[in-house]
């Protein structure tokens, strides 16, 4: 099993302004494709909110569309409060941007 990480470096403002970061992590595993994590980790501007978006096999995640996603994180405070985990900090320091 292996993984990457990839940082999507389009701007993603939400509807009151704030700009938000997103942050892929693809876990590779050959004998059990569609079975891997799927992880969507972000942040706001400030780093004053972490989460994860985490679902146990990428086949479980019934957000299809990237793109929709990111703008229900951004946008939809309730669901993102759900995903706010502060211990993704650590996430952020690596040096992938």
């Amino acid at each position: 099993m292996s993984e990457s990480w990839s940082y999507d470096k389009a701007r993603h403002i939400d509807r009151w302004g704030e700009r938000w970061h997103f942050e892929r992590r693809h876990i590779f595993d050959a004998a059990t494709p569609c079975e891997e994590p799927y992880e969507l980790y972000f942040r706001n501007d400030d780093n004053s909110e972490y989460g994860v978006l985490r679902f146990e096999r990428q086949k479980d995640n019934p957000y299809r569309d990237y793109k929709l996603v990111v703008t229900k994180i951004m946008n939809n405070r309730t669901f993102r409060r759900s995903l706010l985990d502060p211990d993704t900090k650590t996430v952020w320091r690596k040096n992938w941007k």
